[in-house]
C-alpha cells in the first residue's frame, strides 16, 4: 500500500493546485492591467476637471490635448437633453457624468473586495 493518500486519483486530478497558481496568475494580470486602464482614463478625465473649473481652454497645449481626447465622449453625452447646463464651478451634467464612474468605480471595489471564499 502507497503512504499517499491521492494513490487513487488519476494523474488529471493530481495536477489541479499547478492550474490554480497560473490561472491566480492570470487573475492577477487581468485585475492589474484593469487598475492601470482606470488609472489612466481616471487622470485624463479628472484633469479635464481641473481644466474646466478653472477655466483653461484649447488654446493653451494641455487644455487642447486633455479636450481632444474627451470631446468624443463629452459631444456623445451633451446629446442627452440639459446635459450642456451649468451645475456647478461651471461643470456641465456631461462633466459629473462623466466624473461619476471616476469615483464609483474605486467604491465598487472596496465593497465586493473584502469577500474571498
Amino acid at each position: 500500500m502507497r503512504s499517499s493518500c491521492c494513490w487513487m486519483l488519476p494523474p488529471m486530478i493530481n495536477q489541479v493546485p499547478g492550474r490554480r497558481r497560473s490561472h491566480a496568475g492570470r487573475s492577477q494580470l487581468a485585475t492589474e492591467l484593469l487598475l492601470t486602464a482606470y488609472a489612466a482614463v481616471a487622470a485624463l478625465v479628472i484633469l479635464r476637471t481641473l481644466l474646466v473649473i478653472l477655466q483653461v481652454t484649447d488654446r493653451i497645449w494641455l487644455g487642447s490635448f486633455v479636450f481632444g481626447l474627451l470631446d468624443p465622449v463629452t459631444n456623445l453625452l451633451d446629446a442627452v437633453p440639459g446635459a450642456d447646463r451649468p451645475l456647478m464651478f461651471g461643470l456641465t451634467a456631461a462633466d459629473l457624468t462623466l466624473l461619476a464612474p471616476v469615483v464609483l468605480f474605486p467604491l465598487g471595489l472596496i465593497a465586493t473586495g473584502g469577500r474571498r471564499t
